[in-house]
């Protein structure tokens, strides 16, 4: 079975990517933002995220009635993009016991894949479910009181912002960050979420401000294409790191994916213009995007590309 864990594990070693890690405090730490910083700084974060939040942003509609947990299980696993995954991370219970453990934030973290496909109330909802129902309802109850004051960070209004280009701006967010994470969730939780990540940052602004490019990072995810970036360092290093032949399936799982996403633009830009379109009625508007998604892509594509359209 595929799993998200691997996901999940590919965004974290981009997040406490040095600067990446900042990036992702300051920018896709908020629902509402869809993360071109990370994208230039590890487009694999940017996929990952792609999923649960593009398209649909800025279209004004009434708010739904939130879904019970059972309607959301099967929006998000029967219908969109968690189908054919499990979750990763665990509940960090042991011993009948909720223990402070990282991999709970794992947990949490995939969950929050799923924005854009449901809201984070029913997220929410959800994550309470499954906890309770692996683990009774006073475990769970305990789970809930971490992930609202995890969610209270990673929605945080943090006053320093980061400016990846002035090197001044990074320990200020890095303290303040750091601050707030354990006035919010506590000294335990925040340093078994935390602790790594930051203990990351610190050795890596420690090399730079040394003067010396920092060695490479056996965990960092595999060197990625992304605007800014010159194609051929790009593929240098892959080179050097992994030889002629794995650089050449990169550059070709590259082109692949520049294809995707152009097509998923089309397919976007399609759907908003039938949305706009007042000589047809919504069930014509529908048909018409379901036809256009059955042209363009391939029948193991189209349950992915209507759960990001959100058709």
């Amino acid at each position: 079975m595929q799993t998200r864990k691997t996901c999940v594990a590919g965004m974290a070693a981009i997040v406490v990517g040095g600067a990446a890690w900042l990036l992702w405090q300051q920018g896709v730490d908020k629902p509402e933002a869809v993360s071109t910083a990370t994208h230039a700084e590890g487009e694999s974060t940017w996929r990952i995220a792609d999923a649960g939040r593009a398209f649909g942003l800025g279209m004004a509609k009434p708010a739904p009635i939130a879904r019970t947990p059972d309607e959301v299980r099967r929006r998000l696993f029967k219908e969109g993009s968690f189908a054919g995954t499990e979750a990763a991370g665990s509940w960090c219970v042991t011993d009948k016991k909720l223990k402070p453990c990282g991999e709970l934030r794992s947990r949490f973290e995939y969950y929050v894949l799923g924005l854009g496909e449901v809201t984070i109330e029913e997220i929410r909802g959800l994550i309470q479910d499954e906890a309770q129902r692996a683990n009774g309802v006073q475990l769970a109850g305990e789970i809930m009181a971490v992930w609202d004051k995890y969610w209270q960070v990673r929605t945080y209004d943090w006053r320093n912002k980061f400016v990846q280009s002035d090197r001044a701006t990074w320990m200020p967010v890095f303290e303040e960050q750091r601050s707030v994470r354990r006035q919010v969730l506590g000294a335990p939780w925040a340093e078994a979420f935390f602790k790594d990540d930051e203990k990351h940052f610190q050795d890596y602004y420690a090399q730079l401000e040394s003067g010396q490019a920092p060695p490479p990072d056996p965990g960092e995810p595999v060197p990625q294409m992304a605007p800014g970036k010159d194609p051929a360092a790009v593929r240098a290093e892959r080179v050097a790191r992994y030889g002629e032949a794995a650089a050449d399936r990169l550059a070709k799982a590259d082109e692949e994916w520049a294809q995707w996403e152009a097509r998923l633009g089309g397919a976007q830009r399609e759907w908003e213009r039938l949305q706009k379109a007042a000589n047809l009625s919504d069930a014509q508007r529908k048909a018409e995007i379901v036809s256009y998604v059955k042209s363009n892509f391939s029948p193991d594509e189209q349950m992915r590309v209507q759960a990001l359209l959100r058709i």
